[in-house]
């Protein structure tokens, strides 16, 4: 994945921060001043020449602002170097890190999502896809406070030096258009909605694997925008990925989340408090009971992997608080991550055995709860076009996301968006989805170990995955 290096400043006279800011009447009238005002003593005649032939030499690096689409720049970067240019193309904010942001035309998706990938060999479409991202966006350094700019607003007009090809440096904020966050409608009269969500590291115990939380205080602040993400869903069944195993961290949850509203329990897996991440089911008790005790796709129980794949069987309560006999049942999977571990095994091998290893359980499952209806939720760290996405869909799973000519996300990655959290159906489940959707109000906004010292009592970016909505009616 192409990682743009630090750009470099070209440095002028009175320039600051990349931007010239005196044009070259003011450097000529220094150099006249410098000749005719006697500021020099006599005996450093010689100096007085050297710095006239350095500001005269600094005003042939200072042109005029010349508007350029951003197609014509990426045509001849070199005419344009060190020349300040004003981007005439209105350019979309694809990712932000640091100081810097990268833009394009348009969103940039990751290769995978539309190219089979390179764990299934040389793919010729993933090469070209990877090479047009490249030669598409522009990477910008500028002077904003990252946190504020998100992936998808809109920036026009872009004034900025041209330092290397791709690069482009500002000392000015750049100012962007927002694209508004959409409204997440209740479920209808008579759906259940099912929600599975990333929810990075919560946890109950600080430092270890929790170590972008550093302070209670931060622990407290996750928690808040954690709880008003929640509540603004309107789920029924949450299945939850990177909470820590065990009981305290669901225990905190639930302190919170059920001050107001309707009540919510949890499924206890059994496992001790753990520094180490796993899953969890939360639900609410006002609509849904569990069916029988949870089950994992891991042979060791009691090792803290087994709450990475689990599945629980659920059934609807009636008003009067009878079961109405509609069960189904939820998987929630965190596949291992795409981040090669000590000895830099492969691990795309390892998501491929846990595709394996769910698919494995799933009848076990079924002759558990005693019905077929089955919904596959989680993070599986894996884009679309991957090898363990596409056994999965070959066993018969209907991938329910948005695909085709509309593009959606659920993770944004160095400006490169795509699905990592999934929804797939066995055919029973799928006539009974509605609607599937993912809810940004994640992963656009920056990420970063210290997104908790943003002091944002908002529901957005309590995660850095977008939460799956799923609106079901059962039959």
């Amino acid at each position: 994945m192409y990682i743009p290096k630090k750009s470099s400043t070209f440095a002028v006279p009175f320039e600051k921060n990349g931007v010239v800011s005196r044009s070259r009447a003011e450097v000529a009238r220094q150099a006249h001043n410098l000749k005719v005002g006697g500021s020099i003593p006599s005996s450093a005649t010689s100096m007085k020449k050297h710095i006239l032939f350095f500001l005269f030499i600094s005003t042939l690096s200072v042109s005029a602002v010349e508007r350029v689409s951003l197609e014509q720049l990426q045509a001849d970067w070199g005419k344009y170097n060190n020349q300040i240019v004003t981007i005439t193309t209105p350019l979309v904010v694809c990712g932000s890190f640091y100081d810097s942001l990268i833009l394009a035309p348009q969103r940039i998706f990751c290769p995978e999502e539309c190219a089979i990938g390179l764990a299934d060999g040389d793919s010729t479409m993933y090469y070209q896809l990877a090479e047009q991202n490249q030669a598409t966006r522009v990477i910008l350094k500028c002077r904003n406070q990252y946190y504020k700019v998100r992936s998808g607003d809109i920036v026009r007009n872009v004034k900025a030096r041209v330092t290397s090809q791709g690069h482009l440096l500002t000392g000015q904020s750049i100012t962007t258009r927002h694209m508004p966050t959409d409204k997440l409608p209740k479920p209808k009269k008579g759906e259940l909605r099912v929600v599975g969500a990333n929810i990075e590291n919560y946890f109950a115990d600080l430092g270890g694997y929790a170590h972008r939380k550093t302070t209670p205080a931060q622990q407290e602040l996750q928690t808040v925008k954690l709880v008003k993400g929640l509540r603004a869903m309107h789920a029924d069944v949450f299945a939850f990925c990177e909470m820590q195993v065990g009981d305290k961290a669901p225990k905190m949850l639930l302190e919170a989340l059920n001050k107001k509203g309707p009540k919510y329990a949890y499924v206890s897996m059994g496992l001790a408090d753990k520094d180490r991440i796993g899953g969890a089911f939360i639900y609410n008790t006002e609509r849904v009971r569990t069916c029988g005790e949870w089950l994992t796709a891991y042979k060791d129980t009691s090792s803290h992997y087994c709450a990475r794949i689990a599945l629980q069987g659920f059934e609807t309560i009636g008003a009067k608080g009878d079961p109405e006999g509609q069960r189904f049942i939820i998987s929630l999977s965190h596949f291992k991550s795409k981040r090669a571990g000590r000895g830099g095994y492969n691990t795309n091998e390892k998501r491929v055995e846990n595709a394996d290893s769910l698919l494995a359980v799933i009848p076990q499952a079924v002759t558990l709860y005693g019905d077929s209806d089955l919904l596959l939720l989680g993070d599986y760290n894996c884009y679309t076009q991957e090898q363990p996405i596409q056994k999965i869909v070959r066993a018969g799973y209907q991938d329910m996301l948005p695909h085709g000519n509309v593009k959606d996300y659920s993770y944004n990655y160095k400006g490169e968006s795509g699905y990592l959290d999934r929804c797939f159906a066995n055919p029973s489940m799928a006539e009974q989805v509605m609607r599937v959707r993912p809810w940004h109000i994640n992963a656009d906004w920056y990420y970063q170990h210290g997104a908790y010292k943003m002091k944002d009592k908002t529901y957005h970016r309590y995660s850095d995955h977008d939460p799956i909505i799923v609106d079901l009616k059962l039959k």
